[in-house]
């Protein structure tokens, strides 16, 4: 609305957002793992003098080094450059509130990078001592950066009364940053031990590659005994509408507007049962029979559990961005009686001064309010939902959105409610009947001149 847009045809904005999150989550979340697992595993080289632990840890730290830095400094940006897109009245919203706290992040990140370079580049250069310390200050720098972030990505679901204090420390320690922080914390452990399974899995010396193999499934131990318990404990903390629409996807086995979040919910416990399981009755036990091929398997199924976690996440907050906030097209929930009061276009900066012809007015509405979530012929397509419907019919429903109140619009916690005045909702029906009705265009162009 404040900003021009990016009109991504297919896939969606979202989808480019959510398929470079998930690749840069699966990567971070081991840089912070895989410290713990360098800094604890070194203490085990240093107390049993295993010189086969030291040079294990040697090559596991070049593998650390190139994807931690490389792949994941680049999707860290690349995030960065898709949300500032996608949503950039949300973006600018995240960057206003904790400015402090994304300064703080960047002295922690570059402070992490750095010590990692050195600890790399000082094997056998520096007495085993003063090495160790390098991995345990890499590990408490790295913990400090997801103590930041995890503030900032809880504070979209569960802003808690920052809506009406607007203090970032009420939004920073939200009603879901403990519960997370811990959750967190004990995914990357499993992280680090499923990584560990590829660097392992290459190990030629078979006693100690089974020994090794041993001790990375040991990583998932964590998770296993307390992850239902912080789960629950992070459940018990969403609000109740996002409550409401994950236990209405899950009661209507298969059908509604939420059963593909059921459906995420439950392949995602499925899938993290079978890592732990696997890593127990694999590694553990079979040690010996365990192939570097089974290892990538294991972090294909990390890399899914991740997206499905992230997704079900964002999914949780609609129809929010930041929640009961800002809608998920930018439209601030505060705004939403007086544009509709002055209309939307009136409010709208970005476009052009000049008179639009009711079919380049709609196709406008469509793209700065719908497209946030949906496009035409693609990711939740237009095309399928509207089906047959002519313009009376396309109308009447978007009379029903653009109420606020739950009773009229039973929409209310699933989209944001259509912005505009009556004109507006006629113009945004002539365009979107368009959409399955082709010929219609022509016939709102020819009405129009």
């Amino acid at each position: 609305m404040n900003y021009p847009l990016w009109d991504v045809p297919i896939l969606g904005g979202t989808w480019i957002i959510g398929l470079i999150a998930c690749i840069h989550v699966f990567i971070s979340h081991f840089a912070v793992g895989g410290g713990a697992f360098f800094a604890l595993t070194e203490q085990l080289a240093y107390n049993t003098g295993d010189e086969r632990i030291y040079d294990y840890l040697k090559k596991h730290s070049l593998f650390f080094l190139l994807l931690t830095t490389v792949a994941g400094a680049v999707t860290g940006v690349g995030i960065w450059w898709a949300i500032s897109l996608v949503n950039p009245n949300g973006t600018g919203t995240l960057i206003q509130t904790f400015t402090l706290g994304w300064a703080e992040e960047y002295l922690f990140f570059v402070a992490e990078i750095a010590t990692i370079f050195v600890y790399y580049y000082s094997w056998n250069r520096l007495s085993r001592k003063r090495h160790l310390n390098l991995a345990r200050w890499y590990f408490g720098l790295s913990v400090m950066t997801l103590v930041i972030i995890n503030g900032i990505l809880t504070f979209m679901l569960t802003p808690g009364n920052w809506v009406n204090s607007h203090s970032w420390l009420e939004g920073f320690f939200n009603q879901t940053y403990w519960p997370s922080l811990i959750m967190r914390l004990l995914i990357m452990l499993a992280l680090a031990g499923m990584y560990a399974f590829s660097t392992a899995s290459l190990i030629k010396d078979e006693e100690f590659r089974a020994k090794m193999l041993r001790y990375a499934s040991k990583w998932f131990i964590p998770v296993f005994i307390l992850g239902p318990i912080i789960g629950y404990w992070y459940f018990l903390n969403l609000p109740h509408d996002a409550v409401h629409n994950m236990m209405t996807g899950i009661q209507a086995s298969g059908i509604g507007n939420f059963s593909i979040l059921a459906r995420a919910i439950y392949m995602c416990l499925i899938l993290s049962g079978t890592i732990i399981v696997y890593a127990f009755v694999g590694p553990y036990l079979n040690a010996k029979g365990f192939s570097f091929h089974a290892s990538l398997m294991f972090l294909v199924c990390g890399l899914l559990v991740t997206g499905m976690t992230e997704w079900s996440r964002e999914m949780l907050r609609k129809p929010y961005v930041v929640y009961d906030y800002m809608y998920s097209n930018g439209i601030l929930k505060s705004e939403v009686t007086q544009l509709n009061k002055t209309g939307f276009v009136a409010n709208a900066k970005w476009l052009p001064q000049q008179d639009m012809g009711s079919l380049q007015l709609g196709k406008t509405m469509f793209r700065y309010q719908c497209a946030s979530c949906h496009t035409t012929e693609g990711y939740r397509s237009l095309h399928r939902l509207l089906g047959e419907r002519d313009q009376d019919a396309i109308l009447s429903f978007l009379q029903i959105l653009h109420k606020t109140n739950v009773k009229e619009n039973p929409y209310v916690g699933i989209m944001p409610p259509v912005i505009g005045n009556e004109e507006e909702l006629k113009a945004l029906s002539s365009y979107l009947v368009t959409i399955n009705h082709p010929k219609k265009e022509q016939e709102v162009s020819v009405a129009t001149h």
